[in-house]
C-alpha cells in the first residue's frame, strides 16, 4: 500500500506541474486546435461551390431548373445579370457562371436541343471537376420523372454506411488521436525531463521509494492527465453531437482512447528519460505526432492514399486507433475491432516497456 500511495503522490505532483506549465499546455493543445481551425476553413471553402446563375427565361421549366440548382448540394447559387456574372467570374467571387437561355422553355416543349451554358474558372482541377460533374447531375435530376425524359439511364444508389458523415465531423477523430498522442508524449516528457532539468531527480532517488514506484507514478500521471483532457473533449463533442457513439459502442471508443493514451504515455516517458530536456522532448514529440496524424488519415481516408503510403500507414498504431474510433462513433460497427484492439494493446505494452526501460537505465546511470 505504501508503494501505491507513493506512486499516486508522484502522479498528483506531476499533474499539478503540467497544469502550471503554460508551455506544456500550449504544446499539447495548440497543434490539434490549429488543425481543427484549418478543417473548419477548408470545409467552408469546399462542397457547395459558389456560382452565378443568369436566368434569361421566366418560363416554368427554367424556374424548375433554377430550383434544382438552388437545392443541390453542389452549388451555392447567386442570381446575376450577364454583366454581373462576368464580373463575379473575372474577380474570383464565383467559380462558374451558369446561363439559362431565353429560348429554354420553347426548346424544351419543341424537343429541340436545349443547351445550358456554363463558364468555369478552371484555376483548380478539383473545383473544375466538381462543377463539370455537378451541372449534368442537376440536369439529370431535372428530367427525372418526366414522361418525355430523353435520358434513358437511371441510377440506383446503395450506400455502404447507414448515414453520411460531414467533413468536419469525419476529421475530428484523427484530430482526437493527435491530441491523445501529443498529450501523452508531452506530459510523459515533461514529467520526466523536468526532474533532470531541475535536479529534483536526486531528491526522488534518495527518498524511500523504489525506482519501479517512481516510474509507475510518472507514467500514471501522464496517462491520467491525457484521459482527463480526452474526457472533456469527448463530453463536449457528445453534447454538440459531433462525436456521439450510440449505446454500448461507448465502451470500445473509451477502450481505444485509453490504449492510445497509455502507449503515448510510455513513449513520452521514454523520450523524457532519453533526452532529459523538455524542449527536445516537445520538439520530437510534435514531429512524431504530426507524422502519425497524416499517416492515420488526418487529411483524407487512409485507404484512398497512394499505395506506398498505405503500406507505411499499416505499421503506425494510430491508423488502427482512428479505424476503431470511426467504426464505433460514426457507424456503430465492430468491423476489425478485434484487430485494432490487438494492435493497440501490443503498442501500449511496448510503450510501457520502452518507457520503463529507458527511465530505469537513466536512473541507474544517474
Amino acid at each position: 500500500m505504501g508503494a501505491v500511495r507513493a506512486a499516486l503522490a508522484i502522479a498528483a505532483k506531476d499533474i499539478v506541474t503540467w497544469a502550471r506549465t503554460p508551455a506544456a499546455i500550449a504544446v499539447s493543445l495548440l497543434p490539434p486546435i490549429a488543425f481543427l481551425l484549418i478543417i473548419f476553413i477548408v470545409a467552408g471553402a469546399t462542397g457547395r461551390n459558389p456560382v452565378a446563375v443568369v436566368v434569361e427565361d421566366n418560363g416554368p421549366q427554367a424556374q424548375r431548373l433554377v430550383s434544382i440548382l438552388e437545392e443541390s448540394d453542389a452549388f451555392r447559387v447567386q442570381p446575376a445579370t450577364p454583366d454581373e456574372a462576368t464580373h463575379l467570374l473575372d474577380t474570383l467571387q464565383v467559380a462558374a457562371a451558369i446561363t439559362i437561355p431565353a429560348s429554354f422553355d420553347d426548346d424544351y416543349r419543341m424537343h429541340r436541343p436545349d443547351p445550358v451554358q456554363i463558364r468555369i474558372n478552371n484555376l483548380n482541377l478539383d473545383f473544375t471537376n466538381d462543377l463539370r460533374r455537378s451541372l449534368p447531375a442537376a440536369i439529370t435530376r431535372f428530367y427525372a420523372g418526366q414522361p418525355d425524359n430523353p435520358i434513358m439511364v437511371g441510377v440506383a444508389e446503395s450506400d455502404l454506411r447507414p448515414h453520411d458523415v460531414g467533413l468536419v465531423q469525419f476529421e475530428l477523430v484523427p484530430i482526437l488521436v493527435l491530441l491523445l498522442t501529443l498529450m501523452g508524449v508531452v506530459n510523459g516528457g515533461l514529467a520526466t525531463a523536468r526532474e533532470f532539468e531541475d535536479l529534483t531527480i536526486k531528491a526522488l532517488l534518495l527518498s524511500p521509494i523504489s525506482r519501479g514506484t517512481l516510474i509507475a507514478g510518472k507514467i500514471l500521471a501522464c496517462w491520467v492527465t491525457t484521459m482527463l483532457v480526452a474526457a472533456v473533449v469527448l463530453i463536449l463533442s457528445a453534447i454538440s453531437g459531433f462525436l456521439r457513439p450510440a449505446g454500448w459502442y461507448w465502451l470500445p471508443a473509451l477502450a481505444v482512447t485509453a490504449l492510445i493514451a497509455l502507449a503515448a504515455a510510455g513513449l513520452g516517458t521514454a523520450l523524457g528519460g532519453a533526452l532529459r530536456r523538455f524542449s527536445a522532448v516537445s520538439a520530437s514529440g510534435i514531429n512524431v505526432a504530426i507524422y502519425l496524424f497524416f499517416l492515420s488519415g488526418g487529411i483524407g481516408v487512409a485507404a484512398f492514399l497512394p499505395g506506398w503510403i498505405q503500406a507505411v500507414a499499416h505499421f503506425t498504431p494510430t491508423f488502427y486507433g482512428v479505424d476503431a474510433l470511426e467504426a464505433a462513433i460514426f457507424y456503430q460497427s465492430t468491423d476489425n475491432l478485434g484487430r485494432d484492439l490487438a494492435v493497440l494493446l501490443a503498442t501500449a505494452a511496448g510503450g510501457l516497456v520502452l518507457g520503463t526501460v529507458s527511465l530505469r537505465r537513466r536512473l541507474v546511470a544517474y
